[in-house]
């Protein structure tokens, strides 16, 4: 079994093209040393580095530009509040998910952004619970056609929401979203909540991403009684992250040199019915489904589970294909 010699302390000045077999860079803002001490006894099976760079917040865009252009994925430990998303996200197109137990209702506040944002082309808000999410904020977001999940759909079935994730480049974790039970930080605690469990297994999910550039964890606030256990969670969800990076394979149906890993799955849904055609990974057992995205035959890849092929097979149309279907044809 492999060591936490995995995660190595150096300066942000350090990050270059220069790291073999690097595969993220962890960005503790401020002074909590704790993280990397918890991360150290940490171990890995898989073979691989990752670096820790402790900065503070007026260091910390200077140092996602560092990542970006070494081209490694930053893992930021943004404590209590996230920064500004015009110093954490580049001035391009973008497509983020957001784990969060609701809407806030704060000025500027990441929800508000991203939805008013025409930068952002996909979104995705996963885990929340109905009663703290404002309705007003859901018909936003359907609006957009941008994705939700709700913590009691992702519950029956956690793999569900790693298609929502999947095409990522930005995530951002309200630690918040943990429940109070496993997660004890004071201030804006919630009884109920992610299990840590199920926090972990999205972390590995947001580091399974295809396109990942940088994940935020943000929302630590706990008092001295708790830290620790705190300090050992956000180090587990990073763990998770880094754990997803390595084993992460890249994949995309739309690309011929992936041909031969992948298997075509036609679905005829009758005789007045849409032929839906799945794609499945024979490396990952990832699903894509094929929407039409025009008048000119093309077609988009859109990330699926295989519950949507198995509805399609009992001869019902997808609540995903429909969303994605009118998405690309109404728009």
């Amino acid at each position: 079994m492999q060591g936490c010699n995995y995660f190595e302390q150096i300066s942000a000045g350090a990050i270059s093209r220069e790291m073999p077999c690097c595969k993220a860079i962890i960005v503790n803002v401020g002074n909590n040393k704790e993280i990397t001490d918890c991360l150290n006894s940490l171990y890995s099976n898989q073979n691989y580095k990752v670096y820790i760079v402790n900065i503070t917040l007026s260091k910390l865009a200077k140092t996602l530009e560092r990542c970006r252009e070494a081209g490694v994925p930053a893992i930021v430990n943004c404590d209590r509040e996230l920064p500004p998303l015009s110093t954490l996200i580049p001035n391009e197109e973008y497509a983020a998910t957001l784990v969060s137990p609701g809407s806030y209702t704060h000025e500027g506040n990441i929800l508000s952004h991203i939805v008013s944002d025409p930068k952002a082309y996909y979104f995705s808000s996963i885990a929340y619970q109905g009663y703290r999410y404002n309705p007003q904020m859901l018909l936003c977001l359907q609006n957009r056609y941008f994705e939700d999940m709700r913590l009691g759909i992702l519950r029956s079935d956690i793999t569900l929401c790693e298609p929502l994730i999947r095409n990522t480049g930005y995530a951002f974790f309200d630690l918040r979203s943990v429940r109070y039970a496993d997660y004890p930080y004071s201030g804006q605690a919630n009884p109920n909540g992610l299990y840590a469990e199920e926090a972990c297994t999205i972390a590995r999910y947001i580091g399974l991403a295809q396109q990942m550039k940088a994940v935020f964890l943000f929302g630590e606030y706990a008092d001295e009684k708790s830290l620790t256990i705190c300090n050992k969670l956000i180090s587990e969800l990073i763990w998770h992250i880094c754990e997803g990076l390595a084993s992460n394979l890249p994949e995309d149906p739309a690309c011929k040199d992936f041909d031969d890993y992948f298997l075509r799955k036609i679905v005829s849904l009758g005789q007045n019915g849409e032929d839906i055609v799945f794609i499945t990974s024979s490396n990952t057992g990832r699903w894509w489904m094929e929407i039409p995205a025009g008048t000119d035959g093309s077609y988009k890849f859109i990330p699926c589970s295989n519950k949507d092929y198995q509805t399609a097979c009992s001869g019902e149309v997808p609540l995903r294909w429909l969303f994605f279907y009118q998405k690309y044809t109404l728009l």
